[in-house]
């Protein structure tokens, strides 16, 4: 998509002036590509919620007046990219704003997640942040795998079989009813398949090369997965902030706690799956209603 058919896609649409939050419509354009992103899944938020309390435990020891300066923010737009990506947006998984001392509001913290996006695209995204700004500082790619990818596994059945396997109502289902065969997955409820294994999930910290200007991966890739050795990273408040040495700060991340909470938000995508199933049988089930037979006589 060209940047003229982007302007007149967004206008048509009212993109930017709407309370609607998704799905929401991001531009790339160093690569011309339309970006369309739907609302986060809960094994996003397994990693962005262990990033969010890392900050804000950290900022809950600080003096108010070094607090005040530092704002978590999640899934929110973000413009004003340079270079070849002049006249893109994004709306990065999580972030964090830090205000200098001139008052200018600064995201030097950036999070992506992927889970149905690819590897590389993820790494674009990645290149746009650290390469489009200049006041990203710290870009954290995470990329989670389920194996094998989703399909609804009752989405053949006629409603006469459907009726037959018993669904509790969607209002009545709770995550425990959901059984995981594996220490990551598959999660099943009714003998069914609703999230495959997740059979990797791991970060990557990237940074912008002083020289070259260009993003490339700060060491190595982090395995969340490996529950015997939590992952160990950390970031100094003074990189990003220019603040007193009284103030400084190390911020670690509670990783210890990621493998009991992907679990849990492995069932709760398999609940969400299988609500949004059930919607959708209704939402069927009401169009054959509201069906009326042309007049043959």
């Amino acid at each position: 998509m060209s940047m003229k058919e982007w302007i007149k896609f967004y206008r048509n649409l009212n993109i930017f002036e709407t309370d609607e939050r998704y799905p929401r419509y991001s531009y790339n354009s160093s690569t011309s590509t339309l970006i369309i992103e739907f609302m986060p899944k809960p094994v996003h938020e397994s990693i962005s919620s262990i990033f969010s309390e890392g900050f804000n435990i950290t900022k809950s020891t600080l003096p108010n007046s070094v607090r005040t300066r530092i704002t978590t923010v999640a899934n929110q737009e973000t413009n004003g990219f340079g270079e070849q990506y002049s006249g893109s947006n994004k709306t990065p998984d999580f972030a964090v704003e830090f205000e200098d001392v001139n008052g200018n509001i600064e995201p030097k913290f950036v999070l992506e997640v992927g889970f149905s996006e690819r590897y590389d695209e993820l790494v674009q995204d990645g290149r746009m942040w650290l390469e489009g700004r200049n006041d990203v500082f710290i870009l954290v790619l995470a990329k989670i795998e389920e194996t094998p990818s989703y399909h609804c596994p009752v989405r053949d059945l006629d409603d006469e079989d459907f009726e037959r396997l018993g669904f509790l109502k969607a209002t009545e289902l709770k995550t425990s009813m959901f059984g995981l065969d594996g220490e990551y997955g598959p999660a099943t409820y009714k003998g069914f398949i609703w999230v495959g294994e997740i059979s990797a999930a791991f970060m990557e910290v990237w940074k912008k090369d002083p020289l070259t200007g260009l993003a490339t991966r700060n060491g190595s890739r982090i395995n969340l997965l490996t529950a015997a050795n939590p992952p160990q990273l950390e970031f100094q408040l003074s990189d990003f902030l220019a603040i007193d040495p009284e103030n400084e700060r190390t911020i670690s991340f509670p990783w210890g706690d990621y493998q009991r909470l992907i679990r849990n938000k492995i069932k709760g995508l398999a609940m969400l799956r299988c609500q949004e199933m059930m919607r959708d049988r209704s939402r069927e089930e009401l169009r054959d209603l509201d069906y009326v037979p042309s007049d043959s006589s």
